[in-house]
């Protein structure tokens, strides 16, 4: 090999030569690890989720009665689209943590 040191041994190149091997293979772990990381990384969904009245009980656990009093008693915020009660996903969820505040 005339494009290195000839003072160095064949067995210093053997070595040298492992420890690259060695540090490839960790490289190559750490690519995988990073791959696997953000796979599981959690994404918010691009537009807003809307739940019913039906959905939005059934999470909080309660009536759908109780949904509709809390709707025109101001308790809850919901959007009214072609006569339906909606309501964000994001906001129910606040309600959630809320929960003993009620």
């Amino acid at each position: 090999m005339p494009y290195l040191d000839p003072h160095y041994t064949e067995e210093q190149f053997r070595n040298l030569f492992q420890k690259l091997l060695q540090m490839e293979l960790k490289l190559d772990e750490l690519v995988s690890l990073q791959a696997q990381e953000h796979a599981t990384t959690v994404h918010p969904p691009l537009r807003p989720e809307y739940l019913d009245v039906i959905d939005v009980s059934k999470l909080l656990k309660v009536e759908q009665k109780t949904i509709y009093n809390w709707v025109s008693q101001g308790k809850i915020p919901y959007l009214k689209a072609n006569g339906r009660l909606l309501f964000l996903r994001g906001e129910v969820d606040n309600m959630l943590t809320r929960r003993d505040e009620w």
